[in-house]
């Protein structure tokens, strides 16, 4: 079970980062952007190393991206409510630098719940939410775990982080994982074993971590598309793309 902890959302390198940190510029060729910012809230046992494609991306693109850590709290194993505590003033500060009111934001695994506890206060300072990989409904690989508590006790099935409500100034959308060993598309070769572990563990289809059923479970969120990769490799350029139309306001 420790590989379940190990890889939910991948294991990199870490690094020491500000509470926020811009990638990408607000100004394009002289003109401010218009384009609304994009958070980006990576999750368990994870930080915002994972999202440097992601980054690349959204800076070519031209829309402003933050891709933030938690200070105020731990940021790998902090827990749902208090990861959703701090984004009010992340998000405050994002709005200032951009001069926007609102904010799209993207979470992998843990993340999109962070996310979602923080809009269930009702906040209007978020236009989409995209989950990629989220538990909606937990994962049974969390069962009995205390390892990166008290993280691993928000994706356990029934939490209460994953019954939070809705909030109706928000559009959420999902991307899942459907995964097949047999295929590859799991570059973290040393974590594939564990992934393949909790392949075989949960109901088909899965990402190796999450099946795909827990992501797509609630039923005000849209799908945007199904990714072939294993969860810890979900954040590519291939899901970038499912995403891009919502990021760049065409939904």
């Amino acid at each position: 079970m420790l590989c379940f902890l190990v890889s939910l959302v991948g294991l990199y390198a870490c690094s020491t980062i500000h509470q926020f940190y811009v990638r990408a510029t607000t100004i394009v060729n002289g003109n401010v952007n218009e384009t609304l910012p994009v958070v980006l809230i990576h999750g368990y046992l994870s930080d915002a190393n994972v999202w440097k494609k992601w980054e690349d991306l959204l800076k070519k693109d031209h829309i402003p991206v933050f891709s933030i850590s938690f200070n105020q709290s731990d940021d790998k194993c902090g827990s749902a409510a208090e990861h959703a505590e701090e984004l009010s003033s992340l998000i405050s500060n994002v709005k200032d630098q951009t001069n926007q009111n609102k904010v799209n934001i993207v979470g992998h695994s843990k993340g999109g719940l962070d996310a979602r506890v923080y809009l269930a206060n009702n906040t209007q300072d978020v236009e989409n939410l995209i989950m990629i990989g989220t538990p909606n409904a937990g994962s049974l690989l969390a069962e009995n775990n205390d390892i990166c508590a008290p993280a691993v006790y928000d994706l356990k099935p029934g939490a209460a982080d994953t019954k939070v409500k809705e909030n109706p100034n928000v559009k959420y959308y999902t991307i899942a994982g459907d995964w097949n060993p047999a295929r590859g598309n799991c570059d973290l070769s040393l974590f594939s074993p564990m992934q393949l572990e909790g392949y075989n563990k949960l109901s088909k289809p899965n990402d190796g971590m999450v099946s795909l059923s827990s992501v797509e479970s609630l039923k005000y969120s849209s799908s945007l598309g199904h990714s072939q990769s294993c969860h810890s490799n979900l954040l590519g350029e291939f899901e970038y793309n499912l995403a891009k139309d919502v990021l760049e306001g065409h939904n």
